[in-house]
């Protein structure tokens, strides 16, 4: 306990005569000197006695307890702490700190977790918040940290921490252990199919015995290996990367990991970049004017990306009908600019109702064989002529075309249907008013005609007239073939009997020609946020597939995934390691990557180096624990404030008030009888 006294004023009347009185006194006093009255000092006293009764003197008494010494221990809970033995030694410093403080009553600890996040890192300094009493209170400040602080200020003022308070550093870690990591500077977001585009990326050595030797770097493209080399440390390297086809790819690039490391786990960095074509050329070829020609270049030309040639046949060279060659608004037809100097500029060619007539010779048609097999993409739309004996079937383009006529064509009314096949494809699975399955009838309008034929090759995705092959797609080496055996597919567009999907379906065959990633029959991907790393799988399979998921620490595990019957089929699976995933099916293998980036884990070491300011200005100290858990030591006065082996605190010498009392200073028969004395020393004085 803590005796304080004082005394108080609590006058009786008001101030104003009170003075009066004390005037009255000084007057006495005057006189006694310049009048030489006789009793004036015994007059002074008796008014000075009245004006201190009247201000009521009160003797005040308080009673307080001192409050034991606030220290606050903040605790790095970031990401940055879970390499090495950081946590551990964490947790016994803490421990340390618990223990030394229980064992005092003058001390008291407070402790505040830090958790920090992936892309803004570890904030300390914005986040710690003190009451007006924590910091009365506050002896000391510790920092159990690694050193990975992202908002540390210049100064401690406008902080929550007090100037005057010491602020320590219980580095966890191991200083002298060094790290390698990559950092991109430039990589592509996307990238024009089959041109060159440039990475830049640097790979930087930190406390590393072996600083100035070249790493070897693998570089890979959807979990493949696309290019290994070695590279210098700390020099920015461009790396071309050239993207073959349409849609995202996954790239890792991975530096060779040395035995000294923190983590491997920066020694990666993933990027994606998209495919994109610089402009989809499109050449449409109509072998003579009909209904369903406009619903073709509509469509095409509806998409700002594709670049539409179309020709119409509307004369053939043979015909003879007397009109002048000068009055003919009608242009040649630019063979062999179209099918021998340009030909491979085109990403698909469609050849509408077209048949034999003359114009295309033989070899050109055997060029449209070759550049199919090069990677092109040919669509034939089948009218009567591709039943006739001028049908493109009796040309080169025979051996690439999936569909052969029969000689006939069907003039009955006959609904689309979707076949078990198409059900599971990209190009025809989940078409609007399509049936479900196969013994379904569809919700969509009715074609009239369609050229019988029967299939050599490729996949049959719709039927028509008793079951007969409507929709044919064909893999034929590097490149596509699509066919439909009929010429009504505008009707859909017209509306005729509710009409159908005709702009979705001609997107879908458009794209899949086009090598489109969305549209592939056999895709896998993933995707891993949040920890939960999901993966989905389209395929023409029935059957089950076992995937094998190789997380950062080498660990792999099998899934099996079935599909439905769409063939579509996804799964989620628990990913808390940081760092790449490898998944395969046997036949796709692909990367997903816990996000690394951010602070957090682009310096991964332990440094003290950016805290020392602010540590010094307060007069703390850095500790590192992997040597040593520093004694606290309560320092009164202005001594030092860090030693080898110890952390100082600055007493505050803080107090709680817990009662006070007031009594009159003295008694009113004290005032009394003082005042009856001061009168008969006057009337003495005055009568001699």
């Amino acid at each position: 306990m803590i005796s304080s006294y004082g005394i108080e004023w609590q006058p009786l009347v008001p101030l104003w005569m009170i003075y009066v009185i004390i005037g009255f006194a000084l007057i006495s006093i005057l006189s006694l000197f310049f009048l030489k009255n006789k009793g004036g000092e015994f007059r002074a006293v008796f008014l000075a006695i009245i004006a201190v009764f009247l201000a009521n003197p009160n003797l005040h008494k308080e009673v307080s307890e001192a409050l034991p010494e606030l220290v606050l221990a903040i605790i790095d809970n970031s990401q940055s702490m879970s390499y090495g033995k950081r946590k551990s030694q964490a947790a016994n410093a803490l421990t340390s700190l618990h223990e030394q403080v229980n064992q005092r009553s003058d001390l008291i600890l407070k402790t505040i977790q830090i958790n920090g996040d992936a892309e803004n890192g570890t904030k300390l300094f914005e986040e710690i918040y003190l009451t007006a009493e924590d910091k009365e209170r506050l002896a000391g400040i510790v920092i159990i940290s690694d050193g990975q602080i992202h908002d540390i200020p210049k100064t401690l003022e406008g902080t929550q921490f007090p100037q005057d308070i010491p602020l320590h550093l219980f580095l966890t870690g191991d200083p002298d252990k060094g790290d390698r990591r990559i950092v991109i500077e430039q990589a592509p977001a996307f990238g024009i199919i089959d041109q060159k585009t440039e990475l830049s990326f640097k790979v930087i050595d930190e406390n590393i015995n072996k600083t100035g030797a070249p790493a070897t770097i693998t570089l890979r493209k959807n979990g493949e290996v696309v290019a290994e080399f070695e590279t210098p440390i700390n020099q920015t390297i461009t790396h071309e990367l050239t993207l073959e086809n349409r849609g995202e790819a996954t790239f890792d690039i991975t530096a060779k990991t040395l035995d000294e490391e923190i983590t491997p786990i920066n020694n990666q960095a993933v990027f994606t970049a998209n495919g994109v074509r610089d402009r989809l050329k499109v050449l449409l070829i109509s072998g003579e004017p009909h209904p369903g020609e406009r619903a073709w270049r509509n469509i095409l030309k509806e998409d700002p990306s594709v670049d539409l040639i179309h020709f119409t046949i509307l004369r053939h060279p043979s015909k003879q009908d007397g009109t002048p060659i000068r009055e003919l608004s009608l242009i040649a037809f630019p063979i062999h600019e179209l099918f021998e100097v340009k030909l491979a500029d085109f990403d698909l060619i469609i050849f509408d109702q077209y048949q034999r007539q003359g114009f295309l010779p033989s070899h050109y048609l055997t060029n449209i064989v070759r550049y199919v097999k090069q990677g092109g993409a040919l669509l034939e739309v089948g009218g009567p002529g591709y039943a006739s004996p001028a049908s493109l079937y009796n040309t080169a383009l025979g051996s690439i075309l999936p569909a052969e006529p029969l000689g006939k064509v069907s003039e009955q009314a006959f609904q689309p249907l979707i076949t078990q096949m198409g059900l599971r494809h990209p190009v025809t699975a989940r078409l609007p008013k399509a049936n479900l399955s196969h013994d379904e009838k569809p919700q969509w309008g009715r074609w009239f005609r369609q050229v019988e034929t029967d299939t050599i090759g490729g996949s049959t995705l719709m039927t028509g007239n008793n079951q007969l092959p409507l929709l044919i797609l064909d893999h034929y080496e590097a490149g596509r073939v699509a066919q439909i055996t009929s010429d009504h597919i505008w009707l859909w567009g017209r509306n005729i009997e509710g009409g159908g999907p005709q702009t979705e379906l001609i997107r879908r065959l458009v794209h899949w020609l086009m090598k489109e990633p969305e549209l592939e029959e056999e895709i896998l991907k993933a995707r891993l946020k949040d920890q939960q790393l999901t993966i989905t799988r389209q395929s023409m399979s029935e059957k089950e597939a076992t995937l094998s998921i190789t997380s950062p620490s080498g660990k792999v595990t099998e899934t099996t995934l079935k599909a439905d019957t769409h063939g579509y089929a996804s799964t989620r699976i628990e990913a808390t390691e940081p760092g790449l995933y490898t998944i395969n099916d046997d036949i796709h293998t692909v990367v997903a990557q816990q996000a690394l980036s951010g602070p957090e884990h682009e310096k991964v070491r332990a440094d003290p180096a950016p805290l020392a300011s602010v540590i010094g200005t307060s007069k703390g100290g850095i500790y590192h624990l992997k040597n040593i858990t520093p004694n606290l030591r309560l320092v009164r006065g202005n001594g030092t404030l860090t030693g080898k082996e110890w952390a100082g605190l600055q007493a505050q010498k803080a107090e709680k008030l817990i009662g006070s009392t007031r009594h009159p200073l003295l008694p009113p028969w004290i005032f009394l009888s003082l005042l009856l004395l001061t009168a008969f020393g006057a009337w003495y004085r005055e009568g001699r």
